[in-house]
């Protein structure tokens, strides 16, 4: 699929340079280099997002320009997803619901019509594993909290299907991710290694990736990202990935709100963090930007029942 970088939200407004000895320009386009491709049964949360938002009206109604936005998420159980707020940055027509669909328990995020027939085969012989999980959106929330001041504070967002997914027993190709303790600081601990997926591109400068990809990033001590992006605080934040010139990994276009997954102490896979933001120019030499899931569980929930 081909990338169009320069209509992507606030794909390449500069917002801010830090020392350190670099110049750090910040984006919210993400990028997942140095990846592995990931398997369709790998993560069976994963979710595709993309808005074609319309950026121009002819005689104020007629849609006659759009741009396509795409960003990443996680399945949070039979109707609701967890991504990020910005996705949805830039005015009512970027949370109009009509301008969204979701694509899920897919490693590849272009449909072809093999994908359509196998989906059609699916439907009559009762294959849930040959299922097209693609879905239209029914609402977006955004936590009141963000207005994408200060780095995009707060920057988390819930995303409500227009049907409810039910897999049946045929394969767990689509399942709910698990969340952590609501609140707690302790994990993941500093140096845990956490797994970022999404469809960033595979090396620095590329273009969307047509496979989701998948990178193993340490988790870092705060005041590193504070220090590099200057922002005014890291509560309810993450720091994670790397700060090396020959690194070669990071993320990029198309991990917006993808899910940073860490094992916990008893071999439990479970979302820590939503990818939110990281180095314009150099974000395989700099560590990223998460929301920290543990703050939001209880918003979460008030709209979710989960």
């Amino acid at each position: 699929m081909e990338c169009k970088l320069p209509i992507l939200i606030g794909t390449f407004i500069v917002l801010a340079s830090v020392g350190q000895g670099d110049d750090v320009t910040l984006s919210r386009v993400k990028r997942v280099i140095g990846g592995e491709t990931l398997s369709r049964d790998q993560s069976p949360w994963l979710v595709w997002l993309h808005g074609k938002i319309v950026t121009q009206r002819l005689f104020g109604f007629l849609p006659l320009h759009h741009r396509h936005v795409y960003c990443g998420g996680s399945l949070l159980n039979s109707q609701w997803i967890l991504t990020a707020a910005h996705c949805f940055d830039g005015g009512v027509d970027a949370r109009d619901v009509d301008s969204w669909e979701v694509l899920m328990a897919a490693n590849d995020n272009k449909v072809v019509l093999a994908d359509r027939f196998m989906d059609f085969l699916g439907r009559t012989l009762g294959r849930s594993d040959w299922l097209l999980w693609e879905m239209g959106v029914s609402r977006i929330i955004l936590h009141p909290g963000y207005t994408g001041n200060d780095h995009w504070y707060q920057d988390i967002a819930l995303v409500r299907l227009a049907s409810t997914v039910n897999p049946g027993p045929d394969g767990p190709q689509v399942a709910p991710v698990q969340l952590p303790a609501p609140r707690d600081s302790s994990f993941p601990a500093l140096g845990d290694r956490c797994q970022i997926m999404g469809w960033g591109c595979t090396s620095a400068g590329g273009g969307i990736s047509r496979y989701a990809q998948s990178i193993e990033l340490p988790i870092l001590e705060d005041r590193m990202c504070e220090s590099f992006y200057r922002t005014r605080s890291m509560y309810g934040r993450l720091c994670a990935g790397f700060k090396s010139d020959t690194s070669a990994k990071g993320i990029c276009p198309g991990d917006s709100g993808g899910p940073l997954m860490c094992r916990t102490f008893t071999g439990e896979t479970v979302q820590v963090g939503i990818a939110s933001f990281t180095s314009r120019d150099s974000p395989e030499r700099f560590p990223a930007v998460f929301t920290r899931v543990s703050d939001y569980v209880d918003w979460i929930r008030l709209y979710t029942r989960i």
